[in-house]
């Protein structure tokens, strides 16, 4: 790693507030009863270097709580996400907090979806930092007009893994595959495995100087193909895989047209539409860090057109624009350094996984800024010390508001449960050392919820950044 990346991930744990945690965690201790050892504040201390690295280093395709896709703002129109003109709220004159008694779900239920409240004493109003050179770039989706919105039940469909099933999918494109990187078709094996998630059966194999990971689970069979050494291109048929991020979006599909075509054929697939993203950073001063380009159909499932990462079967390439590896070569324009990785759902997705368990009722932008300016609000940073240090954010005056489905992840195996619509507000909050504008992020639910002030009054002990909760109405 290089010395200005370990020294940008140090400089977000300040002593003092390291410090001021340990003591706050440890008074709600002792409030609770709760006889726990001093392993605890360092497990959280290593645990926050941890993420700091992983943001760093990691693939952000590891990211699932990713921001929706949809027309980017431009300002003009109710139909993309600016916000609406807020009421003047202060302090002393903040809206009433409505009250839904008969509601579905409650706050307390609200805040299970999130990873961070997986994490004892992380408070719900946490914000996430979003990187962008513009607005255009925070995939703001468009803003629905429905008196109810669904929520959706994710179905664990518990396939029995089938070595058969997973040798016939390598066999159906590896010959191809080998082809086009002017490689031998090599041997394989496949082993079994058990991770906390679950059981899979496997296979690693080099293709030439390529590494090609092939996998299945209870859901799904995937590859993933890309290089580990030198330059880290991937050469299809004598054509390299590369783009130039300084192109729109639309350019850049057009330039990856004819590699889109060649791996299709490799691979047996054809989609119909398309969706690029990037992921920018803090620090970095040669443009996006990552990005990925989706191959999938948007008819597939509702959720595809609302989502990063669809939910159906997909292609994806991948572009780094970071030093992972030795070699690696970062660029203000053509990104070269790539994988290629492939999905497919084992069961058709009438079957599989996502159905509407409910519609509910919709509340206003009115009502989910009394909300916003409360503080009743929820986030999904998972690290408790970074989360402390964070600086209060006021998010009257924000900038952008869309509807994105928050989906709770098991414990025990990973995969997504129920599924929530959010208003997400976007607040500009400064510009960051490589120039990019920083937008903080939040959620309130974008359906009716009971318990508010009942929930956050029982977790105020945990907030550090949120307002006087005991005061409100």
């Amino acid at each position: 790693m290089k010395k200005k990346e370990w020294n940008e991930g140090m400089n977000h744990l300040d002593p003092d507030l390291v410090e001021k945690h340990i003591e706050q965690k440890e008074r709600l201790r002792r409030k609770k009863q709760r006889a726990r050892g001093i392993w605890i504040r360092f497990g959280a201390i290593a645990a926050c270097f941890v993420l700091i690295v992983s943001v760093i280093i990691v693939s952000p395709m590891l990211r699932g709580d990713d921001p929706g896709i949809g027309t980017p703002p431009d300002g003009t129109g109710d139909d993309v996400g600016v916000k609406p003109e807020p009421g003047t709220t202060d302090d002393n004159n903040r809206p009433d907090i409505p009250s839904w008694n008969t509601a579905q779900y409650s706050a307390e239920d609200i805040a299970k979806i999130f990873d961070s409240m997986k994490f004892d004493g992380v408070a719900t109003n946490a914000y996430t930092k979003i990187y962008a050179p513009s607005s255009k770039y925070l995939c703001i989706g468009k803003m629905t007009d429905d008196e109810y919105l669904r929520i959706y039940q994710h179905t664990q469909i518990d396939n029995k893994l089938d070595e058969v099933e997973l040798k016939t999918f390598i066999d159906a494109f590896l010959p191809k595959l080998a082809e086009s990187l002017d490689a031998p078709v090599p041997q394989y094996s496949i082993k079994e495995k058990n991770y906390s998630t679950g059981n899979t059966l496997s296979t690693g194999v080099y293709v030439g100087s390529y590494y090609l990971s092939a996998s299945q689970n209870s859901q799904r069979n995937s590859l993933g193909l890309h290089k580990s050494k030198g330059d880290r291109q991937i050469v299809i048929d004598g054509e390299t895989i590369q783009i130039d991020q300084r192109l729109s979006d639309e350019e850049i599909l057009d330039s990856i047209l004819s590699i889109k075509n060649k791996l299709f054929g490799i691979f047996g697939i054809s989609f119909s539409n398309a969706k690029v993203v990037r992921r920018f950073g803090s620090y970095t001063k040669h443009g996006a860090e990552h990005v990925d380009i989706y191959f999938y159909d948007e008819s597939a499932h509702e959720l595809n057109s609302s989502q990063t990462k669809p939910i159906t079967d997909y292609m994806c390439i991948s572009f780094d624009n970071f030093i992972n590896y030795s070699g690696d070569i970062v660029s203000d324009s053509i990104l070269t350094v790539s994988s290629v990785y492939c999905y497919k759902n084992r069961s058709g997705i009438s079957d599989n996984q996502y159905d509407v368990v409910a519609n509910a009722k919709r509340i206003s932008i009115s009502e989910a800024e009394a909300l916003l300016y409360n503080g009743y609000v929820f986030g999904g940073h998972s690290c408790p010390l970074c989360m402390s240090a964070q600086d209060k954010i006021d998010f009257e005056g924000y900038d952008f508001v869309d509807i994105e489905y928050v989906f709770e992840y098991s414990n025990e195996n990973g995969t997504p449960s129920i599924g929530i619509p959010f208003y997400a507000f976007y607040k500009n909050i400064g510009i960051s050392e490589n120039g990019n504008t920083i937008y903080a992020k939040t959620y309130v639910p974008a359906i009716e919820v009971s318990g508010y002030k009942e929930y956050f009054e029982s977790q105020k002990d945990y907030h550090q950044n949120d307002w006087d909760v005991d005061e409100v109405g």
